[in-house]
C-alpha cells in the first residue's frame, strides 16, 4: 500500500466530471498492425517494471487521509486494452486520439488504458497509452512507454514476474496505518527542525525585472472558461535540426525557440478565429518543469513545478519575441538549480484531503491567472521498436483542467519534434489553425536566424 503524494492527489481532486486529468502518449508505428492478443502479451512481459499498472485507487474512510494505491486483486488485462478500427477522417490520428481522450477513465480499476487503432494510411497503426495524471508526470509517462519498447527489432526478453496481489485490508487497518504514517511524519519534521536540518532553499542573485508581469494580458474570457468533456487533438512535426539552427543563430534554448513559435501560432489562431485583439497583448503561460533530481529514478509519482511566463502576442520581430522569453526562462532556471525539489514541492501524510480537494476546486474557479499550458518533454533520439515494428512518431495529448481550455505539448523522438495541440470541444472546433500557426512561427524564426548569420 502506497500513500498518494499531495501533488498526485491534487490532480485527482481537481476533476469535476468534465476536467479529466489524464495523459495520452501517442505512438505511430510502421508496418502491419499486431493483434490485441500480441499487444496484451508484450505489456504482460514488461508489467513487472510498472507496479502502478496493477494498483488501483482507494480512498481513506471518511476522507481522513490522502488516497492510497492498493493491489487490484481482480486485475484483468482485457479491461485495459482496446482495439478500434480507423474511421474515415481528414486527420485520422487526430480524430482517433480525440475520440479516445474524450471519455473519462474508469476510476475503479488501475488508471491506465492502451488503445490500438488499425488501418492507417501508408501501412501504419496507432497506439495510445493513456494514464491518469495522478499516476505519472510527463517525464515518467515517457519512461513507462520506453519500457514497453525496444532499441532493436528483436525486442527484449520478458521480465521475470512473480506478482501476487496483496489482499485488501479493512478500513480500520487503513486508519491505523494513516495514524502511524502521520505520527512518523510529525516526528521527522520535528526532529529536522530541532536539529537544524531543514532544507531551506537558497536564492541566487537574480535580476527580478525579468519576472515582473508588465505586459497587457489577454482578457480573462478570451481563451479561458469551463472545460467540456470532449477533446479536439492534432499534431504536426518539425525537424529538430531546424529548431537547433534557430537556437544557434538567435540564441536562447530549444525550449525558448518552441515557446516563441507557439507565441506566433497562438497569435494567428486567436486573431483569426476569436473576436479578441492580440496586438500588444501577452499570453500568460504555464510551462511545467521536471523537479526530478539528476540521476533520480523516481517512484512513479509526480515531481513537477512550473514557470509562468509572459509570451508576447501579435505581429513583432521574431528576435524580439524570443529574447523576451529567454529573459524570463533564464531567471527561472537559476531558481530551480538553487532549490531542491522537496523544498519546492514538499509532501506529507499530514495534509488533509478535504483541504486539498477544496484548494484544487477553488483553483479551477478562481480568476484566471494563466491562459494556457505549453510543455516540452525530450524523448529518445534513437529508433524504438514494438513487436518488430519501428515507431515512426511519438506525441502526447496532455490534460486540460478549468479554466485552461487549450494546451500544447512537444515530444521529441529520433530527430523530430512532434507538436501536439489539444482543446476542449467548446473552444476551437479544430486545432489545425493553431498547429499551422506554430509551423509558420518556426518558419519565421528560421528566416530570422538565417538572415542574422
Amino acid at each position: 500500500m502506497d500513500r498518494m503524494s499531495m501533488m498526485d492527489a491534487s490532480f485527482l481532486f481537481s476533476e469535476d466530471g468534465r476536467s479529466h486529468n489524464d495523459v495520452g502518449m501517442v505512438l505511430v508505428f510502421e508496418g502491419p498492425a499486431p493483434s490485441r492478443q500480441e499487444i496484451m502479451q508484450v505489456i504482460a512481459d514488461r508489467l513487472a517494471l510498472v507496479p502502478r499498472f496493477r494498483q488501483r485507487l482507494r480512498h481513506m474512510p471518511f476522507g481522513l487521509g490522502l488516497p492510497v494505491w492498493v493491489d487490484d486483486v481482480s486485475f484483468e488485462m482485457e479491461r485495459h486494452v482496446k482495439v478500434h478500427p480507423r474511421q474515415a477522417a481528414d486527420h485520422p490520428v487526430g480524430q482517433a486520439v480525440s475520440r479516445i481522450m474524450s471519455t473519462p477513465m474508469d476510476m475503479t480499476i488501475p488508471l491506465w488504458q492502451v488503445h490500438l487503432v488499425t488501418g492507417l494510411a501508408d501501412d501504419r497503426w496507432l497506439l495510445v497509452v493513456r494514464m491518469h495524471h495522478a499516476m505519472v508526470d510527463g517525464v515518467n509517462s515517457t519512461e513507462i512507454v520506453r519500457l514497453l519498447l525496444s532499441p532493436s527489432p528483436e525486442g527484449d526478453p520478458p521480465v521475470h514476474d512473480n506478482w501476487r496481489p496483496r489482499p485488501d485490508v479493512p478500513d480500520h487497518i487503513l486508519l491505523q496505518r494513516l495514524q502511524r504514517d502521520a505520527w512518523a511524519d510529525a516526528v521527522k519534521a520535528w526532529t529536522s527542525f530541532m536539529s537544524g536540518n531543514l532544507q531551506v532553499p537558497s536564492f541566487p542573485e537574480i535580476d527580478p525585472a525579468a519576472l515582473i508581469q508588465v505586459g497587457v494580458p489577454l482578457p480573462p474570457n478570451a481563451i479561458n472558461g469551463p472545460v467540456e468533456v470532449g477533446r479536439h487533438y492534432g499534431l504536426t512535426t518539425v525537424p529538430l535540426s531546424r529548431i537547433r539552427e534557430i537556437r544557434d543563430g538567435l540564441g536562447g534554448t530549444v525550449n525558448d525557440v518552441v515557446l516563441a513559435a507557439c507565441g506566433y501560432g497562438y497569435s494567428k489562431a486567436i486573431a483569426a478565429h476569436l473576436p479578441v485583439e492580440v496586438e500588444g497583448k501577452v499570453m500568460r503561460t504555464m510551462v511545467p518543469v521536471s523537479l526530478h533530481s539528476s540521476g533520480q529514478g523516481g517512484d512513479g509519482s509526480n515531481e513537477i513545478g512550473a514557470m509562468v511566463l509572459e509570451i508576447p502576442l501579435g505581429a513583432m520581430p521574431a528576435v524580439d519575441r524570443l529574447a523576451r522569453i529567454h529573459e524570463q526562462t533564464a531567471v527561472y532556471k537559476s531558481l530551480k538549480q538553487a532549490m531542491p525539489a522537496n523544498a519546492i514541492n514538499p509532501g506529507s501524510s499530514l495534509m488533509s484531503p478535504m483541504t486539498l480537494m477544496m484548494g484544487s476546486r477553488m483553483a479551477a474557479t478562481a480568476p484566471t491567472f494563466v491562459n494556457t499550458v505549453i510543455t516540452n518533454v525530450p524523448g529518445p533520439q534513437n529508433p524504438l521498436y514494438l513487436l518488430g515494428r519501428k515507431m515512426h512518431r511519438l506525441g502526447a495529448c496532455i490534460a486540460l483542467w478549468a479554466p485552461l481550455r487549450m494546451a500544447v505539448s512537444v515530444m521529441s523522438y529520433n530527430g523530430d519534434a512532434t507538436i501536439n495541440a489539444v482543446t476542449d470541444e467548446g473552444s476551437f472546433p479544430t486545432v489545425t489553425p493553431l498547429l499551422d500557426g506554430i509551423t509558420e512561427g518556426f518558419d519565421d524564426l528560421l528566416a530570422a536566424a538565417r538572415a542574422a548569420s
